[in-house]
């Protein structure tokens, strides 16, 4: 063989030999294989830290930004990208990640992406169900103070037969609402001169204040200088709660109200 065909040929091979090589360790635009294992860790991760901002199928929410569309997630290579995106919105990330959860954190969302990648639409929540009961029982009685108002024997007894899944009982838990209940949020105008009136509150702002009085009528007042208003609202607690939870109490909860069989 001629020697220069023979060395065409050499230099054929070797850049087969490299292209291979590198196929095999995967070039700057190719994505890791999806690993199970920590696409799982990253799963739980994901229950307890970002859920409450991203919601439960990573989509978004009134508070956090789609992580499906994001292009850090969609560029990003075991963290590389996501974990500087994280540090960038610190204030919003408090929760000390380490590398390695970040890599978890990363293969579950790169699963979250194919799984809508095949379904556009998915329906099925991701497991809240982390948590520890005891814990949240314990804090059911103590610092949330849930007791003072409800009892497993009492209006929660049979709580989870009530309730479609657990996702839908944390949203509940967080964002009550007075809809199906019979407490309503009641108000006291007392005018600078006159006798105070109380009703069920129907509208409040800035400058007015309206409710419906024992009667059924409907008065209105002008907020100005001299009128006090006292708005009693059953869900006060709960708002309260919002700027005290942490995310470990708030699955422990959950777990612990599952339990309400």
């Amino acid at each position: 063989m001629p020697a220069r065909i023979r060395g065409a040929l050499v230099w054929t091979i070797a850049a087969f030999v490299l292209r291979v090589s590198l196929a095999a360790q995967g070039g700057p635009t190719d994505r890791p294989p999806l690993d199970e294992a920590a696409a799982g860790r990253g799963r739980t991760l994901y229950a307890q830290h970002c859920i409450n901002c991203h919601g439960s199928t990573a989509k978004g929410g009134p508070n956090g930004p789609d992580l499906i569309r994001s292009p850090a997630v969609l560029r990003d290579r075991l963290g590389a990208s996501l974990g500087p995106a994280m540090r960038a919105t610190a204030s919003s990330h408090a929760a000390p990640l380490t590398p390695a959860q970040i890599a978890d954190l990363s293969h579950f969302l790169r699963q979250r992406i194919e799984e809508v990648v095949r379904n556009r639409t998915p329906t099925a929540p991701i497991d809240v169900l982390v948590g520890d009961p005891e814990a949240g029982r314990r804090y059911f009685n103590g610092a949330g103070r849930c007791s003072t108002c409800h009892s497993p024997t009492g209006d929660f007894a049979g709580l989870r037969t009530r309730t479609p899944d657990a996702l839908t009982l944390q949203q509940r838990v967080l964002f009550p609402s007075l809809i199906r209940s019979t407490k309503k949020v009641e108000v006291t105008v007392t005018p600078p001169s006159g006798a105070a009136v109380s009703g069920t509150l129907e509208r409040i702002d800035n400058f007015s204040v309206a409710l419906r009085d024992a009667a059924g009528d409907y008065r209105s007042f002008s907020r100005v200088p001299g009128v006090t208003v006292d708005v009693r609202d059953p869900l006060t607690a709960h708002r309260e709660l919002l700027d005290q939870y942490t995310d470990d109490a708030i699955h422990d909860v959950v777990a612990y109200l599952w339990t309400m069989k």
